[in-house]
């Protein structure tokens, strides 16, 4: 990503992963209002402003489970931190306002 700093009205919005765009490399998540195709449940988060997180996931029963938590951005790692789970650091690749793009972490 360039040295520019990331802009933080464009992902203080709710992401939802669109894994058909993924590639070996990254992860993809678009806007919770964005026209995916049917999936069997997809994970997100929602980013609001002070810090407040909802990151999403499918339950058991595909009903979507969510959980409370906070975010912090620091220069081009976002932290997630689900409370009850632990923190999860997203290397941003590239952000707009219809699409974010992280690195994928090695497993």
């Amino acid at each position: 990503m360039s040295s520019k700093p990331i802009d933080v009205s464009h992902i203080a919005q709710a992401w939802v992963h669109s894994h058909e765009e993924d590639t070996a490399t990254t992860t993809v998540y678009r806007p919770a209002k964005f026209p995916f195709p049917p999936s069997r449940g997809r994970k997100g988060f929602q980013l609001q402003p002070g810090g407040v997180l909802a990151a999403r996931k499918p339950g058991p029963t595909d009903q979507t489970v969510i959980a409370a938590g906070t975010w912090k951005l620091a220069g081009e790692q976002l932290e997630l931190s689900p409370e009850g789970e632990s923190a999860r650091i997203l290397c941003i690749e590239s952000v707009a306002p219809d699409r974010l793009v992280v690195k994928k972490t090695p497993t």
